[in-house]
């Protein structure tokens, strides 16, 4: 393998490197938290990977800019809603790619609040995680957040996944 071909950073920018990223396949998620108002914050995310299974623990990344990054370091618990093929229109809403903002947004999905750790969970995902942050690492302009989950809920439907790739949810499985 030639190294120097891979190694262009006069060509590395921004825009390629998005470019680039589309063509890495990714399960669509939903991170959920209440904000230091109370009120329901979530986003769509692809950045969300398991990290440990002792302690069973995973890792999100989240733009230090979106509403939910001061909630998880405010109140330390959220949930990770991992979507259904049947649930584009809750990750199209929750990752702004329609007309509808802030708590507005949770009219997409049938989504409850879990008493012990109170975190939105969403019904109808193939599973969700209920978290609690362990870390938070600051890198350029994302949070990395390290969650420990507390307890995991499962669909009982046999359903497939929903994947983005090359800018374009598909469904999976």
């Amino acid at each position: 393998m030639n190294a120097s071909r891979h190694h262009k950073p006069a060509n590395s920018g921004s825009a390629r490197f998005k470019q680039g990223m589309r063509a890495l396949t990714g399960g669509v998620t939903i991170i959920g938290a209440y904000g230091p108002d109370g009120g329901p914050v979530a986003m769509t995310a692809t950045a969300v990977t398991s990290l440990s299974a002792e302690p069973p623990s995973l890792l999100a990344c989240v733009n230090r800019s979106a509403s939910i990054a001061s909630a998880l370091k405010a109140r330390k618990r959220f949930s990770v809603n991992v979507l259904a093929a049947d649930q584009i229109d809750v990750a199209k809403a929750f990752g702004g790619q329609l007309d509808v903002r802030g708590t507005g947004r949770f009219i997409y999905g049938n989504w409850r609040r879990v008493d012990d750790t109170e975190v939105p969970v969403l019904t109808g995902s193939r599973v969700s995680f209920e978290c609690e942050v362990s870390h938070v690492h600051d890198w350029a302009t994302h949070h990395i957040v390290i969650g420990t989950v507390l307890d995991v809920h499962f669909s009982l439907a046999k359903t497939q996944s929903l994947v983005y790739a090359d800018g374009s949810y598909i469904a999976l499985g």
